[in-house]
């Protein structure tokens, strides 16, 4: 009886960290879509008129935008269970946890043998690479290129050389650092011998490893938060057990006397 009441507060915490945990999952996966999707509308839709195949780095942010939902929503049956202390509430969570679970493991089992691979980095270095040759006869894609190089802190698609053969100095997103602090913008002088330009990596590799980076977080996260979910099934059990085991009170004829009184 004494452990219903510590069993139940842990439930709550495991669950809001579980939350928690599943939110940055959600945000994240949703970040990375929004991310990818920037790059992908920036190319020359002619090219992919006939394509209509989808790419893990296209696929694997909706993977973990759908399990972390199911996640989020099976954290709030935890809590509200461990809240009400009812067992039948708490075994249909249980089933559900381990349902979550058994999705998390597979989403980030699909991320690492699928998504993690060279027909990802081959998906995003095309990208790129469709979207500077487009950006180099359409003004609007070349200023949007540009952001994407100030964001990635890289210049051109192969690297600062892409630019020697048709332009006669740098654009200034590969010079742009984005720290101006607080004196305000100022001219940057953006030729060929501006060292910064020319160490910067082209935004084809810089994106690919960024890709893999976020690929890899999002199977590490999502496998942290199996393990939290593993610990509620565990406290969860103990909790079933205990609401299980606790003694029904009994009503002595006395009392009811006492009551109608």
């Amino acid at each position: 009886m004494g452990s219903v009441g510590p069993s139940s507060v842990l439930l709550i915490i495991l669950n809001v960290i579980h939350f928690i945990l599943s939110l940055a999952l959600t945000a994240t996966a949703i970040w990375f879509f929004v991310e990818v999707q920037t790059i992908t509308s920036l190319r020359n839709t002619n090219h992919y008129l006939l394509d209509y195949n989808v790419y893990w780095p296209q696929a694997i942010p909706w993977v973990f935008m759908l399990v972390g939902i199911i996640v989020l929503f099976v954290s709030c049956c935890g809590f509200v269970g461990a809240k009400k202390k009812s067992r039948g509430f708490i075994i249909i969570y249980a089933t559900f946890e381990g349902i979550a679970i058994l999705a998390l493991i597979i989403a980030a089992i699909v991320a690492l043998t699928c998504a993690d691979s060279t027909s990802t980095d081959s998906f995003v270095k095309d990208a790129i690479w469709d979207v500077y040759s487009h950006s180099t006869t359409d003004t609007e894609i070349q200023q949007a290129f540009g952001n994407v190089e100030k964001r990635l802190q890289c210049c051109g698609a192969g690297g600062p050389r892409d630019y020697k053969s048709n332009r006669n100095e740098f654009p200034i997103s590969c010079c742009d650092t984005y720290y101006h602090g607080w004196i305000g913008s100022y001219n940057i002088d953006c030729d060929f011998t501006n060292k910064l330009a020319n160490e910067r990596h082209g935004c084809a590799e810089v994106a690919t490893n960024y890709v893999r980076v976020v690929i890899r977080v999002l199977a590490g996260a999502s496998i942290f938060t199996a393990f939290v979910g593993i610990m509620n099934l565990i406290v969860a059990a103990a909790l079933s057990i205990a609401l299980k085991r606790k003694p029904r009170v009994q009503v002595t004829e006395m009392d009811s006397k006492k009551g109608l009184l």
